[in-house]
């Protein structure tokens, strides 16, 4: 059985702006390549919409790319198992089965655009349940079961995984769709950003396909990471001889199809379409054949003043425009470094840059430097705090000096005398040097 794998098509995505029409475009090659490639069931791991509550015109769109997989056909039977009930599920073409992401989800008690889309018959919608695909008769019959668990709350995801408890069911290939965060993905180690790992996921699956996070990744599961970068470890099919034959596991960031950002690992791979082969266990990758080319470049400066920050920053541009593209490429531009003393990243007028290239890319630019001229205002501050110390310090030695040449002896205390002084506190300094000549 072949399964079309895309995720995180973000329909209505930029519905005011340039890019209005991408994310259905893009949805509708998907679709297409997936029944070109023969596969018998599409799925779809969340955020299918941009939005929370889609317009009608993003509702139009989507029916319209979603009605294209009626075009292919498909000879699978569906069923839905949910808290021990089993139901039969009709679809038209090829069935597409869809999880939510946390871009759609509005919680339990509210109807959501997937709701519409599976009322409509488009889609089969499902969470914290399992769809089991048949297809064929007799000793040719093959079973394919989706588990899916569509995105809850960063904080919560690791307790609901080991609620859910969902397992692999015996004969049969097994898939899960999850859409939520990973920490050996992120960059920061924080539970309202990931309290999952790669290890917490149970075993025994051939495929868990995971959206969410918009640049592709495949990885076998049982694997581990070195601190050189490179993976080592047994393969999950490498088994002890007597033992039973282990299931591979391939952990699959299955992608974003249209770019929401521009991300410097977005621009490494092209968005595109997975299909799994579930008798092999192969997993292929098919490019979308019309999509807009990603550029990510980092730009650092020292010391610069805000012609050359803006003259470097056209020359990063030109570099990635010198080659013509169907569709007008993303650009993305990272300033960093420093600039000269007195001048601020809002000194860098970066408008006519965007008036060039306007009709040629689709430009965003960050300033993200260092704030140099305030680091050197706190330097010099130091610089002062430790320059005013000194002469404090070099006025209570010559007080102590003074003091020690009197008859005054181990009384009064110098700093204590002199933080008066200090402090123009005179009065009470006299006080405090009468109050000892008054006890002699």
């Amino acid at each position: 059985m072949k399964v079309g794998i895309f995720s995180d098509t973000h329909l209505g995505f930029d519905e005011k702006g340039e890019r209005s029409q991408e994310s259905f475009d893009n949805l509708a090659q998907a679709i297409r390549l997936c029944i070109d490639e023969g596969a018998d069931v599409m799925v779809l791991c969340g955020d299918v919409f941009d939005a929370p509550v889609p317009s009608h015109n993003t509702l139009y769109n989507a029916v319209r790319a979603f009605s294209l997989a009626k075009e292919g056909s498909s000879s699978v039977s569906l069923s839905l198992k949910k808290e021990g009930e089993k139901s039969f599920l009709s679809y038209s073409g090829v069935p597409i089965l869809a999880i939510h992401g946390n871009h759609e989800y509005l919680g339990k008690e509210t109807k959501t655009a997937l709701d519409v889309m599976h009322l409509a018959g488009l889609v089969t919608y499902f969470h914290a349940a399992e769809i089991i695909v048949e297809k064929g008769i007799g000793n040719a019959k093959e079973e394919l079961v989706v588990h899916g668990l569509g995105a809850v709350p960063e904080k919560k995801a690791l307790a609901v995984m080991q609620q859910w408890k969902s397992e692999p069911v015996a004969g049969a290939a097994n898939i899960m769709l999850l859409h939520q965060s990973f920490k050996e993905f992120m960059a920061i180690d924080d539970e309202m950003v990931a309290t999952l790992s790669l290890d917490d996921l149970p075993k025994g699956f051939g495929l868990i396909v995971n959206g969410h996070l918009h640049w592709a990744n495949r990885q076998e599961l049982g694997q581990h990471r070195h601190s050189d970068g490179e993976i080592h470890g047994v393969h999950a099919t490498d088994t002890p001889k007597g033992a039973e034959p282990a299931v591979k596991t391939i952990f699959l960031l299955a992608g974003s199809t249209i770019a929401t950002s521009i991300k410097k690992l977005e621009c490494e791979y092209p968005k595109g379409i997975h299909i799994f082969d579930t008798t092999s266990g192969a997993l292929s990758f098919m490019p979308l054949p019309r999509q807009r080319k990603m550029f990510y470049r980092q730009l650092t400066l020292r010391e610069a003043d805000s012609e050359t920050a803006t003259r470097e920053c056209r020359a990063v541009i030109a570099q990635c425009l010198q080659t013509e593209t169907p569709l007008k490429p993303l650009v993305r531009v990272n300033m960093k470094g420093s600039l000269k003393r007195g001048i601020s990243p809002s000194d860098v007028n970066l408008a006519g840059i965007f008036e060039e290239f306007s009709g040629r890319a689709i430009l965003s630019i960050s300033k993200n430097f260092s704030a140099i001229d305030f680091k050197r205002k706190i330097a010099d501050l130091r610089e002062m705090q430790k320059l005013r110390l000194s002469v404090a310090q070099m006025g209570l030695e010559m007080l102590e000096k003074n003091l020690s040449e009197t008859d005054f002896g181990e009384w009064p205390p110098a700093k204590e005398l002199f933080g008066l002084l200090e402090e123009e506190e005179v009065d009470k300094a006299m006080q405090l040097l009468t109050s000892q000549r008054g006890g002699k």
